[in-house]
């Protein structure tokens, strides 16, 4: 199996140093003394953990736990990884063969199609770009997906853009899978985070489509919404048989979850509520604030906001390719930004909101500053 690099990480790596890091695509993380002081928990409790083999699809009190949070997940289909593209790589090698047909949309993160095409799939592309508000238009999915179809993907809420879906979409998208005997995965890694007034959290498509369809599967995550992304957790959802051959696959990997993160993670989601009430009082106002500027610069931007998770996708309007203003905003005002390459869609960039609010709004001001030098000739977009 051969595989392509992954087009952000360089990116990613030349940005742990710099003043204003937007370019990750997590909420702002933690110290593990802040997470235990938010989770009202000792470091002492550490002291007595076991630091000897793990059941090798997460301890049973942290998949007790993550199932708390789904309508009606038991422990017997569930698998913890380490970090959701594990999972999402052990299920794609289990259930696809080479020749298979794959819907997704695009752009979208990229082991959720360069898996399958690496595997010898022949994936099929939605382009949301071309799609109204940049969102998932279900009328053209329905097109696409064919009784040839083997697997659709569906990431909600969706990386780079930011949009997510009702469960009335959840359930459509449920029925153009069953219609067509496809097998149907989402990958739901920010459902921890809606951003629209009232919500608590996201709806999954593994609760709304699997009484609908039985081969519905999910991917999840809470690490980037909780600010804890360092301790690598994720978990994979489908029936047991699957499930079992995944779990065979994960032991030629890293076999098991170590019991420190094991125990962090059961720690946050069991606070998870607190910790988000937290992550909402910078994220809402950056929100804000992000929808005045793109309003300010609606001719460099076109922009629409998310609904759900801390990232975005502007397009440069001025510009076939986002590198030159990424790198100016990196070299001259230490501000980074994940250049649309990183999405094979260079024109835009991908932003994030989850960072304390002062900080934010001071990144904010760099961008327009940067942004008055080329308005007064000073700087070009074109490299």
């Amino acid at each position: 199996m051969k595989i392509l690099r992954y087009h952000m990480e360089d990116w990613l790596n030349d940005s742990f140093q710099v003043d204003y890091n937007l370019s990750a695509s997590g909420c702002q993380d933690y110290t593990l003394a802040q997470l235990l002081e938010l989770c009202q928990a000792d470091l002492a409790d550490f002291g007595g953990l076991f630091l000897g083999d793990n059941d090798t699809r997460g301890s049973l009190a942290l998949r007790q736990e993550i199932c708390r949070s789904y309508d009606s997940l038991e422990v017997d289909r569930l698998m913890v990884a380490n970090g959701s593209s594990e999972a999402l790589f052990c299920f794609f090698n289990q259930l696809l063969e080479p020749g298979d047909e794959v819907v997704t949309h695009f752009p979208a993160f990229q082991c959720l199609y360069q898996i399958p095409l690496s595997i010898g799939c022949q994936v099929r592309f939605l382009n949301l770009l071309d799609c109204p508000g940049w969102r998932l238009d279900l009328d053209r999915l329905a097109e696409i997906v064919t009784p040839r179809t083997k697997l659709i993907i569906i990431n909600n809420p969706h990386n780079p853009l930011g949009w997510t879906l009702s469960r009335a979409e959840l359930a459509r998208i449920g029925e153009i899978a069953a219609a067509n005997q496809a097998h149907l995965l989402f990958d739901e890694h920010y459902r921890y985070l809606p951003l629209t007034p009232g919500a608590d959290l996201i709806p999954s498509g593994y609760d709304v489509c699997r009484p609908l369809h039985p081969d519905t599967h999910a991917s999840g995550s809470m690490i980037k919404c909780l600010g804890i992304v360092g301790i690598r957790i994720g978990w994979l959802m489908t029936e047991p048989g699957l499930l079992a051959r995944c779990r065979d696959y994960k032991d030629y990997l890293t076999h098991t979850i170590p019991a420190i993160t094991d125990h962090i993670a059961r720690l946050a989601l069991a606070r998870r509520e607190t910790i988000i009430q937290r992550k909402k009082r910078d994220i809402l106002p950056n929100l804000a604030a992000l929808d005045a500027f793109m309003a300010d610069q609606a001719e460099v931007f076109a922009y629409q906001p998310p609904t759900g998770g801390v990232v975005c996708f502007p397009r440069l309007r001025q510009a076939a390719d986002s590198r030159r203003f990424c790198e100016l905003m990196l070299r001259d005002h230490q501000v980074s930004l994940l250049p649309g390459f990183a999405f094979e869609t260079p024109p835009h960039l991908r932003l994030n909101i989850g960072i304390d609010h002062a900080r934010f709004r001071e990144a904010l001001a760099r961008m327009e500053a940067c942004l008055a030098q080329v308005a007064a000739g000073r700087l070009s977009l074109v490299a």
